[in-house]
């Protein structure tokens, strides 16, 4: 493959051919193409050796270039391996979200459902409660009354007349002496 078997300018008229088929095409004017100036000349190579001695006289790095077609066609197909591999992590991902929020929705439409139900008990429950309102003016106006009925108490105790009846704690009272003089009911020490 040395491009040996075509020669260029100069050949011989007796060399050439006129107007004869050469595996189905036609020939003329002594097979001389007139762009790439060679003559194709007798020879014992088959129309095969002559087209590859031809395509490496006119480029001798194909097999280079071929080489590096190759080697990109095997990184676009790396490539496009990564670039399959990053869809499908990506798919996966996608669907590993969905899921993810579709539990968030059931767990968050759960949640609205108790804090409904809680809610309404919680409505019913301050409907219940609205005598209990009332408590502070009841427990005020009690201990009010409590505060009355102990002095009315003290009052009757220390009186001469109910003395007798009361027990000894409240014999004091007001008009008597108190729980802590030593100084009997008659009024003598």
């Amino acid at each position: 493959m040395s491009g040996k078997g075509v020669t260029f300018k100069n050949v011989p008229e007796s060399s050439t051919r006129d107007e004869e088929e050469d595996e189905g095409q036609i020939v003329g004017e002594g097979d001389v193409n007139p762009a790439l100036d060679l003559v194709r000349t007798m020879s014992m190579s088959s129309d095969k050796d002559i087209l590859r001695q031809l395509r490496d006289a006119m480029n001798p790095k194909q097999k280079q270039q071929a080489f590096v077609m190759v080697v990109q066609a095997g990184l676009a197909l790396v490539a496009v391996g990564i670039l399959l591999a990053v869809v499908i992590v990506g798919y996966i991902s996608l669907v590993r979200i969905g899921t993810a929020v579709q539990t968030m929705a059931d767990q968050t439409t759960q949640l609205k459902n108790i804090t409904k139900q809680t809610s309404e008990k919680m409505t019913a429950l301050t409907k219940n409660l609205e005598p209990v309102a009332i408590l502070p003016e009841l427990d005020a106006s009690l201990q009010q009354m409590n505060d009355d009925v102990d002095t009315l108490t003290n009052t009757m105790c220390g009186s001469p007349l109910f003395a007798a009846t009361c027990p000894a704690d409240f014999r004091a009272g007001v008009f008597g002496p108190t729980a802590g003089d030593e100084t009997p009911a008659g009024g003598k020490r």
